[in-house]
């Protein structure tokens, strides 16, 4: 008798004194879960944090991916839907300006495409420790030949794994890794120029010059992606992995009007430096220029809107910006905002697209067949919100708001069918869509997605891919 209740009372022994409800709950789910593995036992406690009215949003994010990985693994696809639905829920019942940085209400409205990175949350994730020791590194760094060490000293701990437990020389599992990498690239391009080839063929000549100006100037990279390793070194870093947060955002319709907010932890004493060091110009106070560098044939400008929030945009982009900030006035896109607001506050990266920035861009650059299709299932997209949330697991939460309650069953069967083609056609594939749950919202105003990758997927995508 005594030794029956020997598991719980060492449960018992090890809560911490002061728990709050949700924290005991969650405790005791990771406990069924981990050590004595009764998955009911998991689900009921994992379940009672999710009934609970809380702010302490991490916990109850690791709650929702530990359910969703237990019905998945059940195959109970009324438990991982309930489970979508409620992520969602909680955040757009409790929206808040907290995850977005205070310097991007100077962003210019026409901007309708944005995100933010919570760096800082992103590299203390348990989910890139278990993948590598260096794997933040690797993300975060400027320098392409540190990228390149990693990864191949990655690759090769990974093949001595692997070697140790087949009973082969190290050397014969990471030359046989390299040469399934090279063949999945090759296969991959294949693909591409038979997509390009058959576009190309259907379109007429006309149209396939305008259609090829306009993947021009889409293709063409916005100024956060361009100009952030660029700051970061005259700001005499190598790496971003010191930030605190990195936003941006573009306009659909021409993604080199764009903007960057970065985020850096004692930045003042760095910015001084890179004056002394000629790689900025001061123009006033709070307001510099990097010097010799221009970004779509315009001058580059940084102008402190914050402690440490640093507004990078092309000069023709500047004065607004100046303007609001000296009135603390806002002028960052309404609908864009709103759509940020209502992703979970725990998010170590969200990323959100207005309805005119999903329609516009062919929600996604499908096929014209497919676009229409989409768009007649979903005759009024309000946006496009996506969640990523990071601990042992990665999840992926992506939410498509839509005026059409009527068809949003037709479009989840519709999105599942394809999901199963493509599997189908790619074996590959196959395997990464087995972790992608589809389902509508409780008001069925809504598609819901997410994606789950334990640390073994994500450093098969980071090594082998």
């Amino acid at each position: 008798m005594v030794v029956a209740w020997l598991p719980l009372a060492l449960l018992a022994a090890s809560a911490p004194a002061h728990e709050s409800e949700v924290q005991r709950h969650h405790r005791k789910g990771v406990h069924c879960m981990d050590v004595i593995e009764r998955t009911d036992c998991a689900i009921e406690q994992f379940e009672a944090v999710l009934d609970q009215d809380t702010r302490e949003r991490e916990l109850v994010t690791d709650a929702m991916v530990r359910l969703l990985r237990i019905y998945r693994k059940a195959g109970n696809t009324e438990g991982l839907s309930n489970v979508l639905r409620r992520y969602w829920d909680v955040g757009t019942a409790r929206q808040s300006r907290g995850h977005l940085p205070y310097g991007m209400r100077f962003f210019s409205p026409e901007l309708d495409v944005m995100f933010v990175a919570d760096i800082a949350k992103i590299r203390n994730a348990p989910i890139l420790k278990r993948v590598g020791a260096q794997t933040a590194e690797f993300i975060f760094t400027c320098d392409e030949q540190t990228r390149t060490d990693i990864g191949m000293t990655e690759r090769w701990r990974r093949a001595e794994r692997i070697a140790s437990t087949r009973g082969v020389p190290t050397h014969q599992v990471y030359y046989e890794a390299m040469d399934a990498r090279r063949a999945r690239r090759e296969k991959a391009q294949a693909r591409q120029r038979e997509r390009d080839a058959s576009r190309r063929g259907k379109a007429k000549a006309a149209k396939a010059d305008k259609s090829k100006k306009k993947d021009d100037e889409e293709s063409t990279a916005p100024i956060f992606s361009e100009m952030q390793c660029e700051l970061a070194e005259r700001l005499g870093q190598d790496s971003l992995i010191t930030w605190k947060r990195m936003s941006g955002a573009a306009s659909h319709q021409n993604y080199r009007r764009s903007m960057l907010l970065a985020e850096i932890p004692g930045v003042r004493p760095l910015i001084d430096k890179a004056v002394r060091d000629g790689g900025l110009r001061a123009v006033e106070d709070d307001h510099w220029v990097l010097t010799d560098t221009e970004f779509a044939g315009q001058a580059v400008h940084v102008v402190r809107v914050d402690l440490d929030q640093l507004l990078v945009a092309r000069e023709d982009m500047l004065a607004p910006v100046l303007a609001a900030a000296r009135k603390q006035k806002r002028r960052m896109n309404k609908e864009l905002e709103r759509l940020a607001q209502q992703v979970p506050r725990d998010s170590a990266m969200i990323f959100a697209m207005t309805q005119a920035a999903v329609v516009g861009t062919g929600f996604g650059g499908m096929r014209e067949g497919a676009s229409t299709m989409l768009q007649a299932l979903l005759p009024k997209p309000k946006g496009l919100q996506v969640s990523v949330s990071t601990a042992e697991v990665a999840g992926v939460f992506t939410r498509v708001p839509t005026n059409n309650a009527v068809k949003g069953r037709m479009l989840v069967n519709l999105v599942q069918t394809v999901l199963e083609g493509q599997a189908q056609e790619d074996p590959e594939a196959a395997q990464w869509l087995e972790n992608l749950d589809i389902a509508e919202a409780g008001d069925r105003r809504a598609l819901l997605a997410a994606y789950l990758m334990d640390s073994e997927q994500m450093a098969k995508m980071l090594w082998d891919g």
